[in-house]
């Protein structure tokens, strides 16, 4: 009797130990399974995702070399470079990567990194580009440090843009923006981007922010004939002030930073009644025509900070220019004058006037990035923390031209800048600077691009500038 229950015992205790296996089994199961359907779903996602779409790898990386008469080299070898190459730079060597995922209808999912190192320069290594990017036939959602697009193919002072040119290394943020031109009618097409961005560097006001925004028209008469008209809007705002402590960075601060509107109890003196951060930006007229004989433009681009600037008291102030690429480019491929004036300001007397482009009382580091001008580097800067910008009246003529002559690409830019320094603080003898600069090019088939770079500065208050120098650059 006592063997036969040790045995059923057994028994029962063998059926509940697979019973609660089982059990464990099942509860684990179920645990499990959303996640395992997640990751089955997701690689089947990604696998179809890959069958259907094309992955494009793409880079490059060069190496440049510089001498100089001064200290300093030529102004046109180190001004636009996105400081690849810096005021002082003899040695540089630069590499970038980029990276493109498409896939259905016009979606594209890319990724850029680039990478800098020269001499002559406060951080010798730096990065110039680190971001992620996805666009479609309507949107382009960029987050990161991205160099913006080059325009006219170099030859501008400005890169088409006396705010935003690429002068200074890229700020880092989230840009959204229209990757075409919507389209609102056969005729009608509207541009809009906006984006947030952070000054990181050492600066007077530190973790200041950059608010930016642009809306544009553009109006196809017919197939020769078009015209651009734009608004760009550009703030400083938020950050951390010597002078007045944390300054307003909330949803209703950005709110009237988005609108221009004056600050409330919180905001820093004068911008009680004045618009909160210090605003500024520009308006572009531009109008195209196409030819038989080849592309003309023109266009007209106004600036502005306050009041009297979007009410064009400080009209002619601005960029004047013209472009024009030949149809036969045999020898010559473009061409590109630009006129330069920013010297009324709005003038001395009203209220309003002496415009002071790029300082600002608040944000004395002024519209500049590691110390180098954002805009048009036309201006001279001191790379001061206070008020840096010493002098940003200034007329200037510029010309660029490029083209081909028996396989050699060459390129030849001469500028002539007079500065006048600031109302506030004129200069005792007015700056005449002229600026030139020779580039040409040979594109092997199989071992990259070998360049030879020559420049000279003169100046009636400086000591000329000869500079050559040679590059090479490859491919992938």
């Amino acid at each position: 009797m006592v063997m036969l229950t040790q045995k059923k015992n057994r028994v029962l205790k063998k059926e509940y130990l697979v019973f609660k296996i089982k059990n464990i089994q099942n509860a684990n199961l179920r645990y499990i399974l959303p996640y395992k359907l997640f990751f089955l779903f997701s690689t089947l996602f990604i696998n179809n995702l890959y069958s259907q779409g094309q992955f494009a790898l793409s880079g490059a990386g060069s190496a440049t070399g510089i001498v100089s008469s001064e200290s300093e080299v030529p102004f046109w070898f180190y001004t636009n470079t996105s400081m690849r190459i810096g005021e002082f730079t003899n040695a540089a060597v630069y590499g970038n990567v980029n990276s493109e995922f498409s896939w259905g209808n016009n979606n594209i999912f890319g990724t850029g990194v680039s990478l800098m190192l020269r001499d002559g320069v406060e951080e010798e290594f730096q990065r110039e580009n680190l971001f992620i990017e996805y666009k479609n036939n309507w949107l382009k959602a960029s987050l990161g440090a991205k160099e913006r697009e080059i325009y006219y193919n170099g030859l501008s002072a400005t890169n088409g843009n006396m705010i935003w040119s690429v002068n200074a290394r890229p700020m880092a943020g989230l840009i959204l923006e229209a990757n075409q031109p919507l389209r609102i009618s056969n005729s009608f097409f509207l541009d809009w981007g906006i984006a947030h961005y952070s000054l990181n560097d050492d600066r007077y006001v530190t973790d200041t922010r950059v608010h930016y925004k642009r809306l544009g028209l553009i109006v196809k008469i017919n197939d020769k004939h078009q015209i651009r008209g734009q608004l760009q809007h550009f703030a400083q705002w938020a950050g951390t002030s010597p002078d007045f402590g944390e300054l307003p960075n909330d949803f209703e601060a950005f709110v009237d930073v988005f609108f221009a509107r004056s600050g409330g109890e919180e905001a820093p003196p004068g911008e009680e009644q004045n618009s909160v951060g210090n605003h500024l930006g520009s308006y572009l007229l531009k109008y195209d025509l196409k030819t038989s004989i080849g592309d003309f433009s023109a266009y007209h681009e106004h600036p502005f900070e306050d009041g009297s600037g979007t009410g064009f008291k400080n009209f002619p102030d601005g960029v004047w220019a013209m472009t024009f690429s030949p149809s036969n480019k045999k020898i010559i491929s473009h061409f590109l004058y630009e006129y330069m004036n920013t010297m009324k300001q709005s003038g001395t007397q009203d209220i309003s006037g002496r415009d002071n482009y790029f300082n600002n009382t608040i944000y004395q580091s002024g519209w500049t990035y590691e110390g180098n001008i954002i805009g048009t580097p036309l201006y001279i800067s001191d790379k001061s923390d206070n008020l840096p910008v010493i002098s940003n009246r200034v007329k200037s003529h510029h010309f660029g031209i490029m083209g081909t002559l028996k396989k050699i690409d060459w390129v030849f830019k001469t500028t002539y800048s007079t500065s006048y320094g600031t109302y506030q603080y004129p200069f005792d003898t007015v700056q005449e600077n002229w600026y030139n600069y020779v580039s040409f090019s040979y594109s092997t088939k199989k071992f990259g691009v070998i360049s030879m770079h020559g420049g000279a500065d003169t100046s009636n208050i400086e000591d000329t500038i000869l500079g050559g120098g040679l590059s090479y650059k490859y491919l992938f």
